[in-house]
């Protein structure tokens, strides 16, 4: 079967994997072997690499949600099977650096003093090695990866978890994602009214209560990540930011990089930025360390919507679009409030006086 006898797309509440369980079991145990492979190379940099003052472990940890993979899998080929030349390809592309993982290893000198020193002609035990992994997150790669119909399929597998929630138990596999429902809160009716620029934002992002995350998503058929999110609110409400960018139209990030020596605008970049006391229900607010996002403006990550009683509205990586606390806390015990940076207000929308 191929994606043109399929009509997949994030508002698909209902997408089943077709592929045998045999062949989803065994894709998920290849990628976990690879990940044993990258944990070895890890171990055995210092072995191979002697002679250090010091070694020095950056590593993030090595895990991937198995929902994911074969939700990629069944994007590009509903009835997949292991050996099939798609799944190869696809295996080979995942192994590229900047895909999920990344290992580097930096020399620096053990004295910090020492930095205006050239490197080549220090000696070893003069040195620390920096040994770094950086994992990116199986879902951070799906834009790359998948044409847009694949990401639409992709985005439809991940809203229904392929129907199949008993497939990857989370006493078996623990980092197998679980199907998260939005959170039961809605912004009373008396912050609506008062607030009409909010009003005006629910009223489009609230249709999409539940749908997954998808990176590089940013409409309903693929589904949306965190600025995707905010853009197509936004197009909605007559705010059509694009930047040209390489010769294409792209939409809006978080905050704005630098690319090829040109500096393009982000979400942030197109705000007012507003003090904590004087932030309003409607207002953007920005958050930092979801991810290495140093390239950007202020290492902005994430964004959503404040809507008052210290709630905001967001496409979020762990539960899809939906409400969330500035209290609430990841798996170390990190808040959004912890990583909260502040808040942006579009001058150019109607005035919620």
């Amino acid at each position: 079967m191929s994606l043109d006898d399929t009509n997949i797309t994030a508002r698909t509440i209902d997408a089943k994997y077709t592929a045998r369980d045999s062949d989803m079991i065994a894709v998920e145990n290849m990628y976990s072997s690879y990940e044993s492979e990258i944990s070895n190379k890890i171990d055995n940099i210092a072995h191979e690499n002697p002679g250090y003052a010091e070694y020095v472990y950056q590593v993030a940890p090595i895990s991937h949600d198995p929902y994911v993979l074969v939700s990629i899998c069944s994007a590009i080929k509903p009835d997949f099977m292991v050996s099939d030349a798609e799944i190869i390809d696809l295996f080979a592309r995942l192994k590229q650096p900047r895909r999920q993982y990344t290992i580097q290893t930096i020399e620096q000198p053990l004295d910090d003093h020492q930095d205006d020193l050239d490197l080549d002609d220090m000696p070893k035990e003069q040195k620390k090695l920096i040994i770094k992994l950086t994992n990116y997150g199986l879902g951070c790669t799906v834009d790359s990866l998948l044409t847009h119909k694949q990401l639409c399929a992709y985005a439809g597998y991940m809203r229904s978890h392929g129907c199949r929630p008993d497939l990857f138990p989370t006493s078996r596999f623990p980092h197998a994602s679980s199907i998260v429902k939005p959170i039961d809160y809605r912004v009373s009716t008396e912050i609506r009214k008062k607030y009409p620029i909010l009003n005006q934002e629910l009223n489009i992002a609230e249709q999409y209560l539940g749908f997954p995350y998808v990176w590089g998503g940013s409409s309903p058929d693929t589904s949306f990540d965190c600025s995707g999110f905010i853009c197509y609110v936004m197009d909605k409400l007559g705010l059509v930011y694009r930047n040209q960018i390489r010769g294409h139209e792209r939409r809006l990030a978080v905050a704005g990089s630098w690319v090829d020596g040109q500096y393009f605008d982000g979400i942030y970049d197109k705000c007012e930025h507003i003090e904590l006391t004087q932030r309003q229900p409607g207002d953007l607010v920005f958050f930092t360390g979801t991810f290495d996002a140093s390239y950007r403006k202020q290492n902005l990550t994430h964004v959503g919507i404040y809507c008052g009683d210290e709630m905001f509205l967001a496409s979020n990586s762990s539960a899809g679009v939906g409400y969330v606390s500035l209290d609430e806390t990841d798996e170390n015990g990190v808040s959004w409030r912890d990583r909260l940076v502040g808040y942006g207000r579009l001058s150019q929308l109607t005035s919620n006086d």
